[in-house]
């Protein structure tokens, strides 16, 4: 039931969030206003009646399926056409990045771990150098890394802009940066928590080597603690998917967000937000349960 209730605040607020210009700008027709955002609004100031109307004129819309269109540089597309194709693409991009990420941050963090300590510390000075640098400037930066080596070499490594066929490798590359820097920085931080930790002496004492005590037991109850952290991944991932599809001109469902007004930004949100929270829900739920930990927050 929590989960129901967190699902359905957060449509709610993309519902109140999609009506935001119709409270501050009004509109003459009200209906095109809210779905077009090109009609002849009013001045600025404060409309709560036209925002309640356009509420309401929204949720209508959400359930007649054969209304939805979406308008794209002055053109009529009908929504159902194109939402699937652009989500699995976007999905693609993203759940290949994600698993690339994984795994070269547990390979990288146990690496780290293993090795002494000034080599933690140069690794760590790294990541941190990384992770300070800004998203865009990662991505336009692998771009004219790209350029320079195609101009000086006449090889040209990806495609930097979309044409007729899909790309992959560039997209992938620079938006598995990211979660990596802040998962290696994030595992390696874990595991010198857990290696302080009572079990960890005992595995050493039983004769275990770094390895075995690494991966057997730091590693999965890191994997608790990580867990916790991996929204705050997903928010950076999906964030620079926007990015990147702008800046690749990817034909992506975050590029549909561009043209997406009123239920049309109602119906591509929850598209992109629902498949992710229904598997942070279940997952979360299968953590607790094997813990013991119930609803009310107490131990069974």
């Amino acid at each position: 039931m929590k989960a129901i209730r967190q699902l359905l605040l957060i449509i709610i607020g993309f519902i109140l969030i999609s009506v935001l210009p119709v409270l501050f700008y009004g509109g003459g027709n009200a209906e095109l206003y809210y779905l077009m955002m090109n009609d002849e609004g009013n001045s600025f100031g404060f409309y709560p009646k036209e925002y309640f109307l356009g509420i309401y004129y929204i949720i209508t819309q959400i359930f007649q399926q054969d209304q939805w269109m979406l308008f794209v540089l002055g053109k009529e597309y009908p929504l159902q056409d194109i939402l699937a194709e652009r989500y699995f693409y976007s999905m693609k991009v993203f759940l290949f990045s994600l698993g690339l990420s994984v795994v070269i941050s547990f390979f990288v963090s146990l690496f780290i771990s293993l090795s002494s300590k000034w080599v933690q510390r140069a690794f760590l000075s790294l990541v941190n150098i990384l992770e300070s640098l800004p998203d865009v400037f990662i991505i336009i930066g692998i771009q004219l890394a790209v350029v320079m080596y195609f101009r000086h070499t006449g090889v040209l490594i990806g495609d930097i802009a979309m044409t007729d066929e899909e790309l992959y490798l560039l997209p992938v590359t620079c938006l598995t940066i990211v979660p990596t820097v802040f998962l290696i920085k994030t595992i390696v931080l874990l595991l010198k928590e857990e290696d302080q930790k009572p079990y960890i002496e005992l595995a050493r004492g039983k004769g275990l080597n770094a390895f075995q005590v690494s991966v057997t037991h730091g590693f999965r109850n890191v994997v608790y603690s990580l867990f916790y952290r991996s929204k705050i991944i997903f928010s950076f991932m999906l964030s620079n998917l926007f990015i990147l599809e702008r800046l690749f001109n990817m034909r992506g469902i975050m590029d549909l967000l561009i043209w997406s007004s009123g239920f049309t930004f109602v119906i591509i949100s929850t598209v992109i937000f629902l498949p992710f929270f229904l598997v942070f829900t279940l997952i979360e739920m299968r953590m607790k349960k094997s813990i013991g930990l119930k609803e009310d927050g107490t131990y069974a």
